[in-house]
């Protein structure tokens, strides 16, 4: 049975990094592309962040880096605590006061990318992604699906 989850977890790690990846590319393409980095900049200026210039040039080069290393499970950890930072930024500074609806201009979606950020972060790109080839993986992670007699035989 821990073998099932393992796969599992993977799969579901894979299938959320593939997923979050690409939605990090298009709204940074977006960005940068479609709406301007004019556009990001006066968001950020309105409110009140000093150097809006670099701070959104840094925001849509994240989100276009950023998603394709979660494309292929590279710097998985390390991309999931951007994802998390900008997230929590954003609430507190441009949505707090919105209400938490997204149709509303709330922070939801904001706060969805944050709790998948920190799903990265602690559980990283899974045995799908690159991240492996650079880092050796650590059982931790497996404790936490282990089955509770193998824990008691570790310890004896």
């Amino acid at each position: 049975m821990r073998g099932f989850l393992r796969v599992l977890r993977d799969l579901g790690l894979l299938v959320a990094r593939v997923v979050a990846g690409v939605t990090l590319v298009a709204r940074g393409w977006h960005r940068w592309q479609v709406t301007g980095l004019d556009a990001q900049e006066a968001v950020l200026r309105a409110a009140g962040l000093p150097n809006p210039e670099v701070l959104a040039l840094a925001a849509v080069a994240f989100e276009l880096i950023g998603g394709v290393l979660l494309v292929f499970g590279l710097a998985t950890p390390l991309v999931g605590l951007g994802i998390v930072a900008v997230n929590v930024a954003v609430i507190l500074t441009t949505r707090a006061d919105a209400g938490f609806y997204q149709h509303g201009g709330g922070w939801e979606y904001n706060a969805a990318q944050a709790a998948l950020g920190l799903v990265f972060l602690v559980f990283g790109a899974g045995r799908t992604g690159l991240d492996h080839l650079f880092v050796r993986p650590r059982d931790d992670h497996d404790r936490l699906i282990a089955d509770p007699h193998d824990a008691q035989l570790a310890h004896s």
